[in-house]
């Protein structure tokens, strides 16, 4: 009895254990709480779909936070290319050039008209006119005028994206012939007419029909083709410059 009474009575001189101390856990959550809301003025809804993905790292590895925020802001701050965007902005410039002068060639042309005469039974002869006209101008123009989203075509796989235009047609309209260079090799009238000049006058009338059937042969149609393609490539260069630097490559066809 002795002996339990002394060991009850004996003193504890033990030192009583100390528990670690950790973070208070309303700090954790404030630090989670402001990242939360930097990335959300940073990328908006896009950020909450990165927590949720990124939920269990940022539990489990409170260290990857700042590496993952300062990647999400850098993804959320760099200019993103739309497609749309470039091609709506590409329209419109076509549309202010409306016409695209591709090529301007520079023909001759050679006319001898005949018109003879009778009346009363009687003839009175024929007048013989020849005119030859040099160095007259025509062009081929690209109607841009009716461009729209409709001949933009994005091919997503193969990152490019297509322009279709009009061939280049011959204007009709901007014929120009200069009257210096307008020749007169020959020119008789009828033993009996005295209307040689309108028969001239008749022979310059048919040289801007003349020039439009030289401007029209195969090989000039072929060379406005050729400079129509490189003439598009230049006025569509802002375009493929912005969308270089996203891999898209910009191509230029004609439509039919």
């Amino acid at each position: 009895m002795t002996d339990r009474t002394a060991i009850a009575q004996r003193p504890n001189t033990q030192a009583p254990a100390v528990r670690p101390q950790g973070r208070p856990r309303g700090s954790a959550a404030w630090a989670v709480a402001a990242v939360f809301i930097v990335g959300m003025l940073l990328a908006g809804i896009p950020f909450v779909v990165l927590a949720i993905t990124w939920g269990r790292s940022i539990a489990t590895g409170p260290a990857r936070i700042g590496g993952a925020l300062t990647q999400m802001a850098a993804d959320a701050l760099r200019p993103q290319v739309s497609i749309r965007t470039i091609a709506v902005s590409g329209i419109e410039d076509l549309q202010r050039q409306q016409k695209l002068v591709v090529l301007t060639p520079v023909v001759s042309a050679d006319i001898t008209r005949q018109e003879g005469g009778s009346s009363w039974g009687m003839y009175w002869g024929t007048n013989v006119a020849r005119v030859v006209v040099k160095n007259a101008r025509t062009q081929y123009a690209i109607d841009l005028s009716q461009e729209g989203t409709a001949d933009y075509r994005y091919d997503e796989a193969a990152k490019t994206l297509t322009l279709y235009v009009p061939r280049p047609r011959l204007d009709t309209q901007m014929v120009s012939i200069d009257p210096a260079q307008i020749e007169t090799v020959d020119l008789r009238g009828g033993w009996a007419r005295w209307d040689k000049q309108e028969t001239k006058d008749h022979a310059i009338a048919e040289l801007k029909p003349a020039i439009i059937v030289q401007a029209t042969k195969p090989f000039i149609r072929k060379q406005a083709e050729e400079a129509g393609m490189e003439a598009m490539r230049t006025l569509v260069a802002p375009m493929i410059q912005a969308l270089k630097p996203e891999g898209v490559t910009v191509e230029v066809r004609y439509r039919d």
